[in-house]
């Protein structure tokens, strides 16, 4: 099974917007630079654990709806955008989805230039367009080049969950026992209607209920509609973060990150 974040994509229309954000909720981001398409550029937020939270958005000059990552959801403000697993094989990985009958589209050479003028190369593969499913990575330059040194922080440690909304969640579940062999949904108390983890894996449902998240599936598709970072204590992360009020997540506590951007869009959960 393939249990463990690499990191994940937050996307909009301007990535100053999503930087001063980060940076008014006590994250730290840095100026990734511009991908190889020159189409969209980023900023990363690294975490202890080595997952990063990434901020993508369109260059200056390129049209929301022509990024070459997720165009849809940058035009939209969407948010959460996409997330990826490492792997140490990318067409292993391919025949891996193939084999489980989903198309798959990769493994492709990407890169992106830093602002100190290196070049950071990698693989990546999708798996069709389905939203819901995470894209593989393999670096093909040291990984240090892609993901700089977290401030340390004694609360955090990294990405814990990603929370995939979906209009069917029985059919979703079985899509990711099907790929990834993940087990049964478990339902709990979280954040959403309709919630339930997949127990020793980093992948959370919900159903959209008549709501934003029914909204945002009309607008965007099935996918990933939050992110959690782990903290090892929710009062201890308040030091150093900014953070709205406490909301149950089965016995733990977790809180969304308290800004506009990212309520109910990016948050953080307790470790058990």
């Amino acid at each position: 099974m393939d249990r463990t974040i690499d990191h994940v994509a937050f996307g909009g229309t301007e990535l100053y917007e999503l930087r001063a954000a980060a940076n008014e909720v006590g994250l730290t981001p840095t100026y990734g630079g511009e991908h190889g398409t020159g189409t969209t550029h980023m900023a990363v937020v690294p975490f202890p654990d080595g997952s990063y939270l990434e901020l993508i958005a369109p260059t200056l000059g390129t049209d929301a709806e022509d990024a070459g990552f997720w165009p849809d959801y940058l035009a939209a403000d969407a948010g959460p955008a996409a997330w990826c697993l490492e792997t140490d094989d990318a067409a292993a990985s391919a025949k891996t989805a193939i084999d489980a009958g989903l198309p798959v589209d990769g493994p492709h050479e990407a890169s992106r230039a830093r602002p100190d003028g290196r070049l950071v190369e990698w693989d990546m593969c999708f798996e069709g367009t389905d939203q819901r499913l995470p894209f593989f990575i393999r670096d093909r330059t040291p990984r240090s080049y892609r993901v700089p040194s977290a401030v340390r922080n004694a609360a955090v440690r990294g990405l814990r969950t990603v929370v995939v909304a979906t209009a069917d969640r029985e059919a979703t579940a079985a899509l990711f026992a099907r790929r990834h062999r993940y087990p049964s949904p478990v339902d709990i108390n979280g954040p959403f209607s309709g919630f339930a983890v997949l127990p020793g894996t980093p992948l959370a449902l919900c159903e959209p209920g008549d709501g934003a998240l029914k909204e945002r599936i009309e607008e965007v598709g099935e996918g990933p509609c939050a992110f959690l970072v782990g903290v090892t204590d929710l009062d201890r992360a308040r030091n150093s973060l900014s953070l709205g009020p406490e909301i149950r997540y089965s016995d733990r506590r977790m809180a969304w990150f308290d800004h506009d951007l990212f309520d109910g869009r990016l948050g953080v959960v307790e470790l058990p």
